[in-house]
């Protein structure tokens, strides 16, 4: 997560100009921080005691202890210890503001009004009984030793045989639905992909939910084996017939290595279809989405550019240097004093991340030689405004390596409008993310279903001749 550190001038005459006090303080706050990638909506509740509990409506995550509030005529702290995060602000508007920063790492304007009731998060594409299909709970074992992931199995209406697909969730711990600022995208796929007469298997992430193992040290390579094991207990369904990967970003690395690996089962994988998937080396997709999300946010060119050189030394270290501690040692000494302690403590946080398996990995995975290998056919999507995976870097670099593999099916399509996550945006910046009720847009739902249902009929005697490439309006 890329974040500014910005300054937030207040102004002493707009201030609330009464003493204010703990009683007055009580009851229910909220406010949204913009976190850079991501803006999150937050609401607090204070109560008389010095104390309060912080929920994270966009993540799903309430009940977080507020510590050390303390109110000193009219400024306002108080502590959220278990993300390190301090805020520090002035009260304003007669005593229904408060104006300040929030600081985790570096500082970020963060302003929260006095509210009654918290906000309601809009999702109208989250599914909703009756079902039309059936749901099991499902627990099956990963290629890698003593790890089991637990999912759900959406079964269609009917006898089958059925194509069936595997979710792969793209970066971070994710649940099986996907979870993000409210939206279920995962859920709303296999609700879809359900009705339209597919199989849909979406597992926890290792080590995440009710699935077992350790995220923490894991790789890409790592969570292929759990992919891979996902195909394999498809494979077993009686009414599960063509089995295809859906991969979305990091996911979209994943799906190729089980698809071109022998080892890996790539025989039961029949098609692929990869949304925003990379197809260029980690590091290229970092720098560029470093730079488009910051123009994104209205980040000068001058910081951006500042950024960027910053970036590049880090990654470089992290490519080439193995000794973590040696490596964050040298990350620090490439960079000097990025700007004053604030932005320091910011940056050993991202010397950190810069030094685990997954990141090293990834920042020198190259998945052209995967993408070569692969002979089923692959439908590749990306929305046009993606910021995180971009197109005009990754869709070219997908279609010239199926190319240069001989993939005679492919289908390559650029989606206007539609963002990383595949919402109709406006300017496909993740601030964006959760103040879009739609989750999924529906033209790409049914663009995936009408593929899949052509893929997954009698295999082809007679090869498509070519690939297509297309940008859909």
């Amino acid at each position: 997560m890329r974040r500014a550190a910005l300054l937030l001038l207040l102004s002493a005459i707009s201030a609330f100009s009464e003493d204010f006090s703990l009683t007055k303080l009580q009851g229910l706050w909220t406010g949204t921080l913009n976190q850079g990638i991501l803006n999150l909506r937050v609401a607090i509740h204070f109560d008389k005691n010095g104390t309060g509990k912080l929920d994270s409506l966009d993540q799903h995550v309430t009940g977080i202890p507020v510590t050390g509030v303390r109110v000193q005529g009219y400024r306002v702290t108080f502590r959220v210890d278990s993300v390190e995060g301090v805020f520090n602000g002035i009260v304003m508007d007669d005593g229904n503001r408060l104006d300040g920063d929030w600081y985790q790492g570096t500082a970020l304007p963060f302003v929260l009004t006095r509210d009654g009731v918290a906000p309601k998060i809009k999702r109208p594409q989250t599914p909703q009984p009756p079902f039309p299909y059936t749901e099991q709970d499902v627990k099956f074992s990963s290629f890698a030793r003593n790890v089991f992931l637990d999912g759900t199995l959406t079964i269609p209406s009917g006898s089958g045989p059925f194509p069936g697909v595997v979710l792969i969730t793209g970066s971070g711990p994710q649940d099986r639905d996907e979870s993000n600022l409210g939206h279920k995208p995962f859920w709303v796929i296999a609700d879809y992909l359900a009705r339209r007469g597919v199989v849909v298997l979406r597992a926890d992430d290792r080590g995440t939910g009710k699935s077992t193992g350790n995220f923490n040290g894991s790789t890409t390579r790592d969570f292929a084996d759990d992919t891979a094991g996902a195909v394999r207990f498809l494979r077993t369904r009686e009414f599960v017939g063509r089995i295809g990967l859906i991969g979305h970003s990091e996911g979209g690395l994943i799906a190729p290595i089980v698809a071109s690996d022998p080892a890996l089962g790539a025989r039961d994988v029949d098609f692929l279809v990869l949304l925003a998937a990379p197809g260029v080396p980690g590091d290229q997709v970092m720098m560029e989405q470093q730079i488009l999300v910051s123009r994104a946010m209205g980040i000068s060119e001058a910081l951006i550019q500042r950024n960027r050189e910053r970036e590049q030394k880090i990654l470089s270290i992290a490519r080439t240097e193995v000794d973590p501690v040696l490596a964050k040692s040298k990350m620090r000494a490439s960079v000097g004093d990025f700007g004053g302690g604030g932005p320091l403590n910011l940056l050993n946080s991202r010397f950190d991340e810069a030094n685990t398996p997954w990141f090293r990995f990834l920042v020198n995975y190259d998945p052209g030689p995967a993408l070569r290998e692969l002979k089923q056919p692959v439908l590749a999507l990306n929305g046009a405004l993606d910021v995180q995976v971009p197109p005009t870097q990754n869709l070219p670099a997908i279609t010239w390596e199926l190319e240069a593999g001989a993939n005679k099916d492919y289908e390559i399509v650029k989606l206007a409008g539609l963002n990383h996550f595949f919402q109709t945006a406006v300017t496909g910046a993740p601030s964006e993310y959760g103040e879009i009720e739609e989750t999924i847009a529906p033209s790409v739902l049914n663009l995936m279903a009408e593929w899949i249902t052509r893929h997954s009929t009698v295999p082809q005697k007679k090869p498509v001749l070519g690939g297509t490439v297309a940008a859909r309006q």
